[in-house]
């Protein structure tokens, strides 16, 4: 039912937001290209041996400045554009989305988007490296957090995680078994080289949303959170933008 839905969502608007999601996956870093793509290990040894020593400390030095860039594009940008993607699919749920609504979030509360994104990738990434399982644990957990935020972007960090946590409660597998479904598609994607998965996305999106959209009608229901709180997804002014 969800995937129906996100098809009749995407119905005269895919494209639109073909280009959304392919410009989304460029600035999140998915056009980014490294040594090891170029080279083997081996020849990749081989050829910084080759260089000059003080050559060498460039590199270290431009490396460490490309991976405090990275991290800070993706505070600063990736997590936020995340936020942006999830507001788009909602509102088009309704009716045809303007693919600035991708960037709407960059304006006030812009740097509370940034925090909660970022305090709950954080939490996240450290369960991982600690014993994988909470990690798992806190990804299916606060799943949600990234709508929540694009329906309500003044939402704190701890009211944030726990109305996800409560939304989810119970639904882990169910949305877990969504994901599975699309297996089979990231395995053609696969085949293309990922190429595929560029078309894959607005299909991917939609649905999600289309689960927020069931997991925000329960939880209004149980009186988890009152539409004081959650407003719903209205035409943002994009004009800015």
């Amino acid at each position: 039912m969800l995937k129906t839905n996100a098809r009749n969502a995407l119905r005269g608007r895919y494209w639109r937001s073909f280009w959304g999601c392919f410009l989304i996956a460029l600035l999140s870093g998915g056009g980014v290209t490294n040594l090891s793509v170029l080279y083997s290990p081996e020849e990749a040894s081989r050829y910084l041996e080759s260089l000059p020593s003080y050559f060498l400390v460039w590199v270290l030095v431009a490396s460490l400045i490309g991976a405090v860039l990275g991290i800070l594009w993706s505070i600063f940008i990736s997590g936020v554009l995340e936020v942006g993607s999830c507001r788009y699919f909602m509102e088009s749920r309704q009716s045809p989305s303007p693919i600035s609504t991708f960037f709407s979030v960059f304006q006030t509360p812009y740097l509370n988007v940034v925090k909660v994104s970022f305090l709950t990738s954080l939490k996240i990434t450290v369960g991982m490296f600690l014993l994988v399982i909470p990690g798992i644990y806190w990804t299916y957990c606060y799943a949600l957090v990234p709508y929540l935020l694009a329906e309500n972007p003044y939402l704190s960090t701890s009211r944030a995680m726990e109305l996800s946590k409560e939304i989810m409660y119970g639904e882990k597998l169910h949305f877990f078994i969504l994901e599975l479904s699309f297996l089979g598609w990231i395995l053609l994607c696969i085949l293309t080289l990922g190429i595929g998965s560029y078309f894959l996305f607005p299909y991917m999106n939609a649905t999600f949303a289309e689960f927020y959209a069931a997991m925000r009608a329960k939880a209004l229901a149980q009186g988890l959170t009152t539409t004081h709180e959650l407003g719903g997804f209205v035409r943002h002014d994009a004009s800015r933008f």
